[in-house]
């Protein structure tokens, strides 16, 4: 039979509470939010719209946006349940950094200084074998329409990155 590796208290303080301990007002359905936050979900490309539940600023739960074109109000189990990750305590909060001389093998990183350091290791790459030995895989919700004007599609991505 199988058991669990530790004990229920640790599995909770490590990944997050179970449906069976709720508890708080992030997982408790009856508490009442100050206001509704129109949104998306941002899980795949459907990119369903959504109402947060906010309470004293902080995302308590979701609710349907009936009127939203695309889902008319229906969502998917990840998208119900997408508004638990902003506060799991697992969550990322800054770049990282691998340092083996910092316990955890880790340490933080600025944004900037991140994005730099991806960029000029891009640059290298490139540089040592040409434009063709980077490429980048995405996924339907995070494709560049969103930074183009009027939902322009940017060209690189039928030319293979040359601009």
């Amino acid at each position: 039979m199988a058991t669990q590796p530790c004990d229920t208290p640790q599995i909770i303080e490590r990944f997050g509470p179970h449906r069976a301990y709720l508890g708080g007002d992030r997982l408790e359905t009856s508490i009442e939010s100050d206001r509704l936050v129109k949104t998306h979900c941002c899980f795949c490309g459907q990119q369903c719209g959504m109402q947060l539940k906010v309470r004293n600023n902080e995302v308590i739960g979701v609710e349907p946006w009936e009127e939203f074109p695309v889902n008319r109000g229906m969502m998917c189990t990840k998208g119900v349940k997408r508004y638990l990750q902003n506060a799991h305590p697992d969550r990322l909060l800054n770049a990282l950094v691998r340092d083996t001389g910092t316990a955890g093998g880790f340490r933080p990183l600025t944004y900037e200084a991140a994005i730099a350091q991806v960029a000029a290791e891009i640059q290298r790459i490139q540089d040592a074998y040409g434009s063709d030995a980077f490429a980048v895989l995405s996924g339907a919700s995070l494709t560049v329409e969103k930074g183009l004007p009027d939902g322009q599609i940017c060209p690189c991505v039928f030319t293979h990155g040359q601009h």
